[in-house]
């Protein structure tokens, strides 16, 4: 019996050993590890996709290697990367993904990013943006001042306070609100002016396709109703019967609250925003005056006034577009029963009264002129 046992016990060793083959171990010098990916609108069957990869060796007569290809489908489109170059593509490193203005509104961003959220070696934190042209054209550009393409891209579209692009521009982020269906995805909208590049505005999405183009400004008041506690600086013209007035509130200190009506069929909903900040520059007739609390109190007002008619005018554009990138309608399907669907957020938003009340708070000035 032990006899048995052990011939067996051997038998099974020996299949053991040999089913745990050692894995085949790429060396890291055969290794392209894409920094930044780039996909242009062809047509409804083809896109172009450019892939950065930099290049660590000394040797390297350029810091980093560029593939174009026309392809159907990203993965495809890998394979035919890989017969280019002498490297196994591997995407650990991936940072940045940009679709040119075309491709973000006649094609399907939203499957792309869906390709490579599923991909396990891609992080939940790549940045997504928006090209006004070619994007291809972004990752091959000439940038003097700049080391590397895909740090420049990095540092362009990380999240600062001096933004008003973010929160929702990883892959992480884009798959919740494109799937979402009480909010809109918004991405950052970046343009190549020379040797530089710059973000324009913000896209706004209706669906899988780009619907608007608004700007970094507006996209300040989505922040400010989405909840943002700290907000970029906020650069204002008031038009208060004091002549030509211009304004930067620096340091903004931001809250909201919302009220419903519950009413999906009539919907009212009344906003009640409160900043306090900073009144870090001022260009107007009231500059001498500025120096008491009654004048500064007045000139809050005149923002209080100035903000909700803009906010109003912003809102109510984006209800004509049927567009919720605030997630306004949450305030109602919170309190409905059943499935709430996309189509249910266009017929409200649609027909919904808003109500702005901002109250503004300035606790110090900066520089008068």
């Amino acid at each position: 019996m032990k006899t048995r046992l052990c011939i067996l016990s051997l038998i099974v060793l020996i299949l053991l050993v040999g089913c745990s083959r050692k894995e085949l171990k790429v060396p890291l010098e055969d290794i392209g590890m894409v920094d930044s990916m780039a996909f242009d609108y062809i047509d409804e069957n083809e896109m172009r996709l450019t892939v950065a990869i930099p290049q660590y060796s000394p040797e390297a007569e350029q810091d980093t290697q560029n593939f174009s290809i026309t392809t159907d489908l990203v993965s495809s489109g890998i394979v035919k990367i890989e017969k280019q170059s002498d490297k196994k593509i591997v995407f650990n490193q991936l940072r940045v993904v940009l679709v040119n203005e075309d491709f973000a509104r006649k094609g399907n961003v939203r499957k792309i990013i869906q390709h490579l959220y599923r991909n396990a070696e891609v992080g939940n934190k790549v940045l997504i943006a928006v090209v006004k042209d070619n994007a291809e054209a972004i990752l091959k550009g000439d940038y003097p001042d700049k080391p590397n393409i895909n740090f420049y891209l990095n540092d362009l579209l990380e999240p600062s306070i001096n933004t008003a692009f973010n929160p929702n521009t990883n892959i992480h982020d884009f798959m919740y609100t494109i799937t979402n269906p009480v909010i809109d995805t918004i991405l950052p909208y970046i343009e190549k002016r020379g040797d530089k590049l710059e973000v324009e505005g913000v896209a706004i999405f209706k669906g899988n396709q780009m619907h608007e183009l608004i700007k970094p400004e507006e996209a300040l008041v989505i922040q400010a109703l989405n909840g943002r506690k700290n907000l970029a600086p906020l650069h204002l013209e008031l038009n208060a019967g004091h002549g030509e007035e211009k304004l930067m509130i620096d340091l903004i200190e931001s809250s909201v609250k919302k009220e419903s009506n519950k009413n999906v069929n009539s919907p009212k909903l009344t906003v009640f925003l409160t900043i306090k900040g900073t009144l870090s520059e001022y260009k107007g007739k009231r500059e001498s005056h500025l120096f008491t609390v009654e004048s500064i109190s007045d000139l809050e007002k005149d923002v209080n006034k100035q903000l909700e008619q803009d906010i109003g005018n912003f809102l109510e554009r984006l209800n004509k577009a049927e567009v919720d990138p605030a997630g306004l309608s949450e305030e109602f399907r919170m309190y409905s029963h059943g499935k709430w669907t996309t189509e249910k957020t266009r017929a409200l938003i649609s027909k919904l009264d808003v109500k702005v009340h901002v109250k503004t708070s300035i606790i110090s000035t900066g520089t008068l002129k």
